[in-house]
């Protein structure tokens, strides 16, 4: 188990430090922190960040046409899967 943390540490970080870049300014694709103050906005993003994009990520890994309704019951079958920590 300790290997799959390290490695889901690993990934969680590479992740953060690619979503940090869509915030930067000389990124052509910013994303405008203060748009997100707006709770419609924050809504629209956080729903892309969590269901929409990892959706179409486990599509093109898998090869296999999913909704968001069928990813989130993967995702929550991965964060009950994880959840058990071996000491």
């Amino acid at each position: 188990m300790e290997n799959n943390k390290s490695k889901q540490e690993e990934y969680t970080i590479k992740i953060l430090d690619q979503l940090q870049v869509l915030f930067n300014e000389e990124n052509e694709n910013r994303i405008d922190i203060k748009e997100l103050e707006d709770n419609a906005n924050a809504g629209d993003f956080f729903h892309a960040l969590a269901n929409l994009a990892p959706t179409v990520v486990y599509g093109k890994l898998t090869e296999k046409e999913i909704g968001t309704l069928d990813f989130n019951h993967i995702a929550n079958r991965l964060c009950f899967q994880n959840a058990y920590i071996k000491e």
